[in-house]
């Protein structure tokens, strides 16, 4: 079987050949033999860049050519030929891709930093620190299957602290402690800023009694369901410290530790989404977090 980088680059082939079309991550993912839970957090620890930002700066670079030689054409032509849905979210992609808004690249284009966009993988691939093993120390764990009940969080990130208040007020009103039953986040993205989509499910551990008890609540629930953390084998690592420090050692689970285990002993990853155990809730000196990657 191909390698990881090897399946990736055929992701790429696919991206540049077929720029003008809808490209669909479910397809992108089965060309990297990749599950699309999984498939992002790849694409940003070998490129340094999310697959969506990615593919407006290729389709960007190209109407940006349209732009800088034709004074004429409407910025709202070229936003509906680049496929974008409206102007003002052209506007939005092009700025961030380009680094000048449509408008103004039309009116005085700025053609150095446009043909140093020219490269983007060379240009993403400099200048980023990797870490050791000693850094994230990842080790190789078996997990007993695991009940849960879960709430989703499928609307923007800045009402994510109301989602996690819902789920804390259920824990209270059920004796679901921290110190009896534990915390886990269901995450399919890295980041997203406030007034982005997020999605994530945020869960608590159950155990026999405890799900006979709730069976019927949780049955007429609209927002609380059953699940589970499936018996298995994880790649694990424990994280203390900021946001910022965790996202580079997922980087470097991804990316350095995935494709090293990769080559040398054909991992792979299981249809399931990167797991947060939030370890010590309640005490905010000691919070860390336990990070599960789900192997076969």
């Amino acid at each position: 079987m191909e390698n990881i980088n090897q399946r990736f680059e055929q992701v790429l082939t696919h991206i540049d050949n077929n720029l003008s079309t809808s490209l669909d991550m479910g397809l992108l993912a089965s060309i990297a033999q990749v599950p699309q839970y999984h498939f992002d957090f790849i694409f940003h620890s070998l490129f340094h860049t999310n697959i969506d930002d990615y593919i407006a700066l290729l389709r960007n670079l190209e109407v940006a050519q349209q732009l800088g030689f034709d004074k004429s054409i409407s910025i709202a032509k070229v936003a509906q030929s680049a496929g974008y849905q409206s102007e003002i979210a052209f506007v939005k992609a092009f700025s961030k891709s380009i680094g000048q808004s449509p408008q103004q690249f039309q009116q005085s284009p700025d053609w150095g930093n446009f043909f140093a966009k020219q490269q983007p993988l060379k240009t993403l691939s400099e200048g980023h620190e990797e870490l050791s093993a000693s850094d994230v120390n990842i080790e190789i764990v078996d997990l007993d299957s695991i009940a849960l009940i879960v709430i989703k969080h499928r609307t923007l990130a800045e009402y994510l602290p109301q989602t996690i208040q819902a789920m804390r007020a259920f824990r209270q009103a059920h004796q679901l402690t921290a110190a009896t039953s534990q915390t886990f986040n269901f995450i399919y993205q890295s980041t997203a800023a406030a007034n982005e989509q997020y999605n994530i499910d945020i869960a608590v551990s159950i155990n026999d009694t405890q799900k006979t008890a709730l069976k019927s609540l949780i049955e007429s629930s609209e927002f609380f369901y059953f699940d589970e953390i499936p018996k298995g084998r994880f790649a694990s690592f424990i994280h203390t410290g900021s946001d910022e420090a965790l996202h580079k050692k997922l980087k470097y689970l991804y990316g350095t530790w995935l494709i090293a285990q990769n080559k040398k002993e054909s991992v792979e990853l299981k249809d399931i989404p990167l797991i947060f155990e939030k370890v010590n809730i309640t005490e905010p000196d000691k919070q860390q977090t336990r990070v599960y990657l789900a192997l076969v």
